[in-house]
């Protein structure tokens, strides 16, 4: 994921800052009544701040900190691996350089995609491999990332969880790569912050799947890396 390709997918949010921008600059030059300039204000402020701010944490995190290139980080042994997305997923390219082999499997969780991820999609990263579950005890290593934040209910991320815990094979890792909705995230990405989970979504999901947490790491202060097993 690149900024340049959040902005591509989530360009009619950006468009709609814009026109109301417009708007309010216009009514402020046609002598609009003050209460319509001043709506039209309320909405423009923190629409265009959060625009730009997460615009700027997105850059720092994808293109400068290059998140991607970290998800092994400290995770030896991984042995046969997965990437598991939603219908996007750049990870697998910087996955299969760390880690020197390519994946045995990657899957698509079945979600019906919100308009952002349908346009992500037009321009998916797909292998030949691509379904849905993974096969039974077949792997060491499942990576989902910026993926289960996909899965809104309750009933289909606890089916998400089930299906990748048996996916593992005995003492097989899970290693789940997010955002989270916490004071971090809404400082820069507002009420887009919504769109995330909270960390004990995924904690309690495993749990309930019969998975152990055995690390947690902060791969930047938006994002954050949990790792369960088998």
């Amino acid at each position: 994921m690149t900024t340049a390709k959040v902005i591509r997918f989530n360009w009619p949010k950006y468009l709609c800052v814009l026109a109301i921008a417009t708007a309010a600059v216009a009514a402020g030059a046609a002598g609009a009544a003050a209460w319509i300039r001043y709506l039209l204000w309320a909405a423009c402020v923190p629409g265009g701040a959060w625009t730009l701010s997460s615009l700027a944490a997105t850059w720092w995190i994808y293109d400068h900190r290059q998140v991607y290139q970290r998800l092994t980080a400290d995770l030896p042994n991984l042995g046969e691996w997965a990437a598991v997305h939603a219908g996007f997923d750049d990870s697998v390219p910087a996955l299969r350089d760390a880690i020197g082999r390519p994946p045995t499997t990657v899957a698509q969780i079945p979600v019906s995609p919100g308009a952002s991820l349908q346009r992500a999609r037009k321009q998916r990263q797909q292998s030949a491999a691509d379904g849905w579950p993974p096969s039974l005890d077949s792997l060491d290593s499942i990576f989902v990332t910026f993926a289960a934040h996909e899965v809104r209910d309750m009933t289909g991320q606890r089916a998400l969880f089930v299906a990748l815990r048996r996916a593992l094979r005995p003492g097989g890792r899970l290693i789940i790569t997010e955002h989270s909705r916490d004071p971090a995230n809404f400082v820069v990405y507002g009420p887009g912050a919504l769109h995330f989970q909270p960390l004990a979504t995924w904690q309690a999901r495993a749990a309930e799947a019969g998975l152990t947490q055995t690390s947690q790491t902060s791969l930047t202060p938006f994002v954050t890396r949990v790792v369960f097993q088998q």
